[in-house]
């Protein structure tokens, strides 16, 4: 197999096996050059299809300063 026939096969196999979800196929050349696919398990993954995402809501508006408008104009260490 040469290394462009193990990509695509990797590939193909990460698209259509039964095991996409946790596992992952990936091209290796061996010592002696020939290319190979191996399987890889992905421990604790699950790779779900795309999902609707989830909008935040917009933060609500600042609240109006309950200070008077003498108390918020003044400045300095006049506020008792």
């Amino acid at each position: 197999m040469t290394r462009d026939e193990a990509t695509e096969t990797a590939r193909r196999l990460g698209e259509e096996h039964a095991d996409r979800a946790t596992h992952r196929w990936m091209p290796r050349e061996a010592d002696n050059g020939e290319w190979s696919v191996v399987k890889v398990a992905m421990p604790g993954a699950s790779i779900d299809p795309l999902k609707a995402t989830v909008e935040t809501k917009p933060k609500p508006a600042e609240p109006d300063d309950p200070r008077s408008a003498y108390e918020r104009n003044v400045g300095g260490n006049y506020i008792g």
